[in-house]
């Protein structure tokens, strides 16, 4: 106790002899915790004592020792931790999914309308509906028509009232459109999770 108090005074070597007295233990603790993922106990332990120092004046010496308020005080980070990873780790799989799923997409926009179970897939659903939504009208309606509903471009260039030719460059301005908006809006996707 007497060392808690020095470090709740500032004393700058009583946390240090703190922190040596305690890391190789609480160390152990996590690590095993975190199914021996070396950097991930680093980074729980340095966390579990920042927050140990933002909070020493919780700390009471009646409900335990120091090693195992800092146990304590890690299990939490853990979770918070881990929760996290695996956030990360669905985020990745769902992305690795979508990213296969787009390439499919990409390479039957090239080829001819999109096939029923391409469709049918909740991922290809979700990143067709939300980029299509950010697209401009005209680029909307030319995409609809020719992917979803099977258009040809002579078809389209008669609904349109233009030539083939101006029909297919339409086509193609809106599948380079609907690229970079796909694009646009994994980047902020991934900045936001």
């Amino acid at each position: 106790m007497k060392l808690i108090k020095k470090v709740r005074r500032g004393d700058a070597r009583a946390l240090e002899e703190l922190y040596e007295a305690n890391v190789d233990g609480l160390y152990t603790f996590v690590f095993y915790r975190v199914g021996r993922d070396a950097t991930l106990a680093e980074d729980v332990v340095q966390e579990t004592f920042a927050k140990a120092l933002k909070r020493l004046m919780d700390y009471d010496a009646e409900r335990g020792s120091v090693r195992s308020w800092l146990c304590t005080m890690s299990r939490n980070v853990i979770r918070d931790h881990l929760r996290a990873h695996r956030r990360a780790t669905e985020l990745a799989s769902m992305w690795d999914r979508v990213d296969e799923t787009l390439a499919q997409v990409f390479e039957a926009l090239e080829q001819a309308p999109l096939s029923d179970e391409v469709i049918a897939r909740a991922e290809t659903r979700d990143l067709v509906n939300m980029t299509i939504a950010n697209l401009p009208d005209h680029y909307r309606q030319v995409l609809r028509r020719k992917y979803v509903d099977g258009d040809s471009v002579q078809s389209l260039a008669t609904r349109l009232a233009v030539s083939e030719e101006a029909a297919k460059s339409l086509l193609a301005r809106a599948r380079r459109a609907f690229r970079e908006t796909f694009s646009t809006l994994c980047h902020e996707m991934a900045e936001v999770n």
